[in-house]
């Protein structure tokens, strides 16, 4: 992104052009946007918002949640903006009004960086950003305005809004920020200089954000196909080729070698970015409309296949998620209640569910919500590995009921709306009745099943047991001196006074008291269990530690 700025009567002709049609692709943006949010189909992602906003507004922005995945980090590392914003206007709002911006912004940028040739790619923006609703992608929506107010803000050298936006794009979406250091990076090999007023912002964020990433580590990661890679690697090289000889458009083919080079090295290195480095695709149609009017579609042959590429590899997951949406009949509350009816009556706190997971993930709404652990979640990053065997075409008896008793999982609901890509073996597995759980509840639209000789969520001498499961704490009864196991989810920032906790092999949670009695293991965050996150040390357990702090191992 060039930071240099044109004549002053130029800049001001340019700049009144620029804020006129960016009004109009706001409007546009906004007038689409809020048709999809209010008659489109629920995206693939809004379960998991309307279930975090709820959750923020309950307990605000906590570190821990027990309700997901045996225990994980909840919004540090992949919002802290994005709820705050969302509890006070709501999520259509939100979403509605961070669309129309990322229009007006987009062009903005684009008309400042290359002139009025780029508004055709300005209206398919509009329309692309307010389009992409349909997965309910809204805290990257967040970060994508951001992201583009923050280039901007570069445009005009004005620093201290460049750095409050890149500080808070980062807030609202790690995965936009990255994209924006892509962008910001294209800007620098093409001029060659880039302001250190400039780079701080941006070399401060990034340190922070590795910062939070060792404090608060995942250990999972966001599969990345092989094909993914390479439609995205097909994408940039036809946009390398498009821009290579034109003069103008270098800037975007830095952009198209820097991005190729990004996602090959997501594909190489397994993380929790994956196949979201791919996030691009939503606004294929426009950045290759982009490129095209700079070499003015010349010639037109070649030029229009490559837009229909672009067009495919844009509006193909826009297409799965509306027709993905459409098919779900578990978006609404009603359909889950009858099983929630039941797992109130008959699941004790010692026990999780496991609710084969749909396409739609309401399950993982509506049964956290009555305040019902399930197994797995929304956040794909955290079934691997911990989940991974039920990624297999082929899903074994012996393998998921380990599986299952690992987790303290008592029942498993399975429901009739289309399920996961990642639940289909699990699906067939149960509907075969290989598993010969016994059907403990069946309506027209649930089964639910019992697992045969569960094992509790915490196992240890003399019959222990979970007497509640918050948030972020575990209340336990622990009827003799010794170790427990907890299938709680390690976390470095879980204590109890007067206990020991440790890191089990498999990644689950070790107690040691020497007394009996109820503890109160909690999710808190101070600098010293900061510590150990960032050494990477687990504390061992020594005896009679009673009033100590444990040894490191």
């Amino acid at each position: 992104m060039s930071v240099t700025t044109a004549p002053p009567a130029a800049a001001t002709a340019a700049a009144e052009v620029s804020w006129r049609l960016a009004c109009a692709y706001t409007l546009a943006a906004a007038a689409l946007g809020t048709l999809v949010v209010c008659l489109g189909p629920p995206g693939s992602d809004l379960a998991a918002h309307l279930y975090q906003r709820a959750l923020y507004v309950r307990d605000g922005l906590s570190v821990w949640n027990n309700f997901w995945y045996a225990g994980r980090y909840s919004f540090v590392t992949y919002s802290f903006l994005y709820y705050p914003l969302a509890a006070v206007l709501g999520l259509k709002a939100l979403a509605v009004a961070t669309a129309a911006a990322s229009a007006g912004l987009f062009a903005i940028v684009v008309e400042r960086e290359w002139g009025s040739c780029t508004r055709w790619a300005s209206w398919l923006f509009a329309a692309m950003v307010a389009a992409s609703l349909l997965t309910a992608a809204y805290p990257y929506t967040l970060g994508l305005a951001l992201a583009l107010l923050a280039l901007a803000a570069i445009q005009t050298l004005r620093f201290k809004l460049f750095a409050a936006a890149t500080l808070a794009t980062f807030a609202a979406s790690p995965l936009a920020f990255l994209l924006l250091v892509v962008v910001l990076a294209a800007g620098l090999v093409r001029t060659r200089r880039f302001p250190v007023r400039a780079g701080l912002p941006v070399v401060f964020v990034g340190l922070a954000g590795a910062s939070l990433w060792r404090l608060f580590p995942s250990g999972g990661r966001f599969p990345f196909g092989l094909s993914q890679l390479a439609a995205a690697l097909l994408f940039c090289a036809i946009g390398t080729a498009l821009t290579r000889r034109v003069e103008r458009a270098r800037l975007l083919l830095v952009f198209f070698l820097l991005y190729g080079a990004a996602c090959a090295v997501c594909y190489a290195i397994p993380s929790d970015i994956g196949a979201n480095i791919i996030r691009v695709r939503f606004a294929a149609i426009p950045v290759a409309a982009l490129a095209l009017s700079l070499r003015r579609w010349r010639p037109l042959l070649p030029a229009i296949g490559a837009f229909a590429l672009a067009l495919a590899w844009n509006a193909t997951p826009l297409m799965a998620s509306f027709d993905r949406g459409s098919e779900d009949p578990s978006s609404n509350a009603a359909y889950w209640a009858p099983a929630i009816r039941f797992l109130h009556a008959h699941l004790t706190p010692s026990f999780r569910v496991e609710a084969v997971d749909t396409s739609g993930h309401w399950e993982a709404t509506y049964l956290p919500e009555a305040g019902i652990p399930i197994a797995r979640g929304w956040y794909r990053q955290d079934d691997f590995p911990k989940d991974e065997l039920l990624y297999r075409p082929h899903l074994g008896r012996r393998a998921y009921l380990a599986w299952l008793r690992s987790l303290g999982v008592r029942y498993v609901v399975l429901t009739k709306a289309p399920p996961d890509y990642s639940s289909r073996s699990e699906t067939r597995l149960l509907e075969s009745g290989k598993t010969g759980f016994p059907v403990v509840f069946r309506t027209a639209d649930v089964t639910i099943y019992s697992v045969p000789s569960p094992r509790p969520i915490v196992t240890g001498p003399d019959h222990p047991r979970v007497l509640a499961l918050h948030n972020s704490t575990l209340t336990l009864a622990l009827h003799r001196p010794g170790s427990y196991d907890v299938a709680l989810s390690y976390s470095p920032y879980l204590s109890a006074p007067g206990v020991c906790v440790s890191r089990r092999a498999n990644g689950m949670v070790s107690l040691t008291t020497d007394d009996a009695g109820v503890v109160r293991l909690a999710a808190t965050f101070d600098f010293a269990k900061a510590l150990d996150a960032v050494t990477d040390v687990t504390r061992a357990c020594w005896p009679n530690h009673r009033g100590r702090t444990p040894r490191h191992s």
